[in-house]
């Protein structure tokens, strides 16, 4: 009985190293993809929390300063 018939293959030693070339080079890729998205996310977190906080501030300001036009205005009123 031959080989070829019981599908059984020998692999051979050049293609066993690209196997494992291909592996390690996909594992490296896939580390990339992770580390630019993990960048990525955590620029983009850093850059919203900055916003809400300027948002926050002008928002502080401006009821101050409404604030301080009416209770101006009430006292001119009185």
């Amino acid at each position: 009985m031959s080989t070829a018939k019981t599908g059984l293959r020998v692999e051979h030693e050049i293609h066993k190293r690209r196997r494992s070339r291909n592996v390690g080079l996909g594992l490296v890729l896939g580390g990339f993809v992770f580390l630019i998205m993990g960048i990525t996310y955590v620029k983009l977190t850093t850059q919203n929390a900055e916003r809400a906080a300027e948002i926050r501030a002008k928002e502080a300001a401006e009821a101050a300063a409404q604030g301080t036009e009416t209770s101006s205005t009430e006292e001119g009123s009185d």
